[in-house]
């Protein structure tokens, strides 16, 4: 009964949230009368078709067994929209995937979503349930739920995947890790990015550079010729979306308005000046060293939520350096949200504060162009290339064994934890 009392202490946050939006919108279908109104009611802006974004799957399937190539025309589509998923999810059509079951793929995308929450999310105080709670019933976390999208169903692969490889015995584990994110990658591109787990181990730049190649010549292979059309069929967009484009184009609108059409005509300009902000936040955060642990826990690999937080926030810092990512892919910061709540939940510091609050705004920012919501967006890029920085040089002489609150005890008593880049070599 006490192990019960305890796992469900630990999950109360995340089964609250779940109750709490499927009752906002059992009670909003029944007293609007539509699914769409539901949404609309709570401000999560709905298209008519529900689960769009899994419907397209399902229709583009529809598009291949007529003889056609969704990449390029797709009829089917209610929002006529050209297919942008690689190739691999057209297979489903032998499962007999098609567009009546669009949406139990949307609904199967949610479930596996909360899944991987409850694998993720680990709560021991009001504080720490207060944020995951807020977190979860976040714009950004509920806009992929109303889509049906498949980031969902990657987030819950990324998240269970990890957890079960935590299990496997050290020496193997890079391996499978190596082909998760190579199967990952042929999903959804953006987790080969997550390569950077492997970077705190020993020669791990040259598993990592390897993990990343066969990643790319998995993607390439399985997406042919089509892989350009994955990328042009992905449209840039301000509005439901964060990234450099959305981030830059509200910079210069409010500060330097001739910099928004120079933006809009020069696609790769806010890619590069991301690149540019990113590289100085992960040098910065490399020669930072120790001093960077008063106000972030220090990511540790070696720890299955901190190789998660490493991995979420690598995939957040691509999909942002891209240019426009809609604001379901902000789901991955819940993987660093887990590792700061999992340091609060210590009760040694409040230094992992300030960063989930930071997260928890940038989950909650409006929909449309900001001011506000771009300063926070291009805040958590920046904090979260500070701390991937930091990580680079960190080396923890803690045994991997320690569980993550064991792991942030031990830190807080080692002042030594993060040896200085010089001491590492």
């Amino acid at each position: 009964m006490k192990r019960l009392a305890d796992f469900l202490l630990r999950k109360v946050a995340v089964l609250t949230a779940v109750v709490v939006i499927a009752l906002a919108i059992g009670i909003g279908s029944w007293s609007r009368g539509s699914l769409r109104a539901a949404w609309n009611m709570i401000h999560i802006p709905a298209n008519a078709q529900p689960f769009s974004d899994a419907s397209s799957i399902p229709s583009a399937i529809e598009v291949v067994l007529i003889g056609l190539d969704p990449y390029r025309v797709n009829p089917v589509d209610p929002l006529h929209r050209l297919f942008n998923y690689p190739p691999i999810w057209l297979d489903l059509r032998y499962l007999g995937i098609r567009s009546q079951n669009s949406n139990l793929l949307g609904l199967l995308f949610a479930v596996a979503a909360v899944c991987g929450y409850l694998f993720l999310f680990n709560t021991r105080t009001f504080l720490t349930i207060a944020i995951v709670f807020l977190a979860l019933i976040s714009n950004g976390v509920l806009f992929g739920i109303e889509r049906g999208n498949s980031d969902q169903f990657v987030f819950f692969l990324l998240v269970v995947g990890f957890f079960l490889l935590f299990r496997q015995r050290v020496e193997v584990r890079a391996r499978w890790t190596s082909l998760l994110l190579v199967c990952l990658t042929v999903l959804k591109i953006y987790p080969f990015a997550a390569v950077t787990v492997f970077l705190q181990q020993r020669r791990g730049w040259l598993r990592a550079s390897l993990t990343a190649v066969a990643a790319i010549a998995a993607l390439v292979l399985t997406c042919g010729r089509r892989l350009p059309l994955v990328i042009a069929n992905t449209p840039l967009d301000t509005d439901l979306s964060f990234g450099s484009f959305p981030f830059f184009s509200a910079i210069g609108s409010h500060f330097m308005h001739p910099l928004v059409p120079w933006i809009a005509k020069h696609h790769a300009a806010a890619p590069l000046a991301a690149i540019l902000l990113g590289g100085t936040g992960l040098l910065v955060g490399a020669l930072a060293g120790n001093r960077l642990q008063r106000i972030l826990p220090p990511l540790n690999a070696g720890q299955v939520r901190g190789a998660i937080a490493i991995a979420c926030l690598s995939i957040f810092c691509l999909a942002f350096v891209a240019g426009s990512s809609y604001d379901y892919r902000l789901i991955y910061l819940t993987g660093g949200l887990a590792w700061l709540i999992e340091d609060l939940d210590t009760g040694l510091s409040k230094r992992s504060l300030p960063a989930a609050l930071l997260i928890l705004l940038l989950l909650w920012k409006p929909f449309w162009l900001s001011i506000t919501g771009e300063l926070l967006d291009g805040a958590v890029f920046l904090m979260s290339s500070l701390w991937l920085g930091s990580a680079l040089t960190f080396r923890s002489n803690v045994r991997d064994e320690l569980s993550g609150a064991a792991f942030f005890q031990a830190a807080q008593k080692n002042t030594s934890l993060a040896p200085s880049a010089h001491e590492t070599r």
